[in-house]
């Protein structure tokens, strides 16, 4: 008894399912010293049980992966009877024919259900030997049931929790309008950036870009058109941008787009990226009952010099940004 004892609180300490599991698997064959142990799954929906892990020591070789009508199991007739323990298989279920084709004359199972009644699975023992299985092995037998159930329900637990922890994630780190980065994405993806590009040795640019006239806009046409032109926006600088780009939305209209300079002139590469992504911004553009013709937006584009601070790195970019915008001012 200390023996199985110790196995079972080795078990229960286990980390995943899978590994407490063959533990428990291996607990039942200890203790009823059938040839077989093995824990299914069962899919009410398509009527098929099959063998998730099993451990076989004996002539009976009841494999993983081996799926079989629900129908027609030892598992399904033992629930409906409630007769969990049997040395003579044949007796009281002949109408079997997976278990007379397989031989199995001894028989232990336990459904394994979840705290709202699910039946998840069954955890069971075979031979093909009339083994006589002492109620204490009985007993073992329905207490290594319930423990993987409260193992599945904390497993289905914690992914229900990552992922409302990646939906709370995203949404921490999303534009609600547009689907873009937040300046919080931004802070995070750039910082990183930039930490790889002191390793590598690589350039990265930041272009601070600002809607001009949005104002004019939302007060002309109303806020749903300057939504809708956010959006506009938001799509063809997505769709121009280069592959490895990170684009945000930092403010009502304001965007940052940052990432890696290529080519050897750094300060061309830098006005080449102004003007793509100036001219993904002019043009025409369906708002509400109107097509607006825009003029473009106010476009800073900066490369980090070697260990520049993040803020300091946004904050000439800003201002980069505002130079660009009164030139184009004065043009006027």
């Amino acid at each position: 008894m200390d023996d199985i004892l110790k196995e079972l609180t080795t078990s229960i300490e286990g980390d995943g399912l899978e590994q407490q599991v063959r533990a428990l698997i291996q607990l039942l064959q200890h203790s009823t010293g059938l040839e077989s142990a093995y824990f299914t799954r069962i899919d009410l929906t398509k009527g098929v049980q099959h063998i998730v892990y099993s451990l076989n020591t004996g002539r009976l070789q009841l494999n993983e992966g081996l799926a079989v009508d629900w129908s027609d199991t030892l598992c399904k007739r033992a629930l409906e009877q409630k007769q969990f323990v049997t040395s003579d298989v044949a007796a009281c279920w002949g109408d079997s024919a997976a278990a007379a084709e397989l031989g199995i004359s001894t028989y232990v199972s336990a459904p394994v259900e979840l705290s709202d009644g699910m039946l998840y699975g069954t955890v069971c023992a075979a031979s093909t030997e009339k083994t006589l299985v002492s109620a204490a092995s009985a007993t073992l037998l329905q207490l290594i049931s319930r423990l993987i159930a409260m193992q599945v329900e904390r497993e289905q637990l914690l992914m229900q929790l990552a992922q409302e922890n990646r939906q709370f994630r995203n949404v921490a780190l999303s534009d609600p309008l547009t689907g873009l980065g937040n300046r919080r994405a931004l802070e995070q993806e750039l910082l990183r950036i930039l930490a790889n590009s002191q390793r590598n040795g690589n350039a990265v640019f930041v272009a601070y870009i600002d809607l001009d006239d949005f104002k004019r806009i939302n007060d002309q046409y109303g806020h749903d058109a300057g939504d809708r032109f956010l959006l506009a926006i938001s799509a063809r600088l997505q769709h121009d941008r280069r592959e490895g780009d990170f684009i945000s939305r930092i403010g009502g209209d304001e965007f940052v787009i940052f990432g890696l300079v290529t080519g050897n002139d750094v300060s061309h590469a830098a006005r080449a990226l102004r003007e793509q992504i100036y001219d993904s911004t002019r043009g025409s553009f369906d708002i509400a009952d109107t097509v607006l013709q825009y003029q473009g937006a106010s476009v800073g584009v900066v490369v980090a010099a070697p260990g520049e601070p993040m803020k300091d790195l946004l904050k000439r970019a800003d201002s980069e940004m505002y130079l660009q915008k009164k030139q184009r001012a004065s043009r006027r």
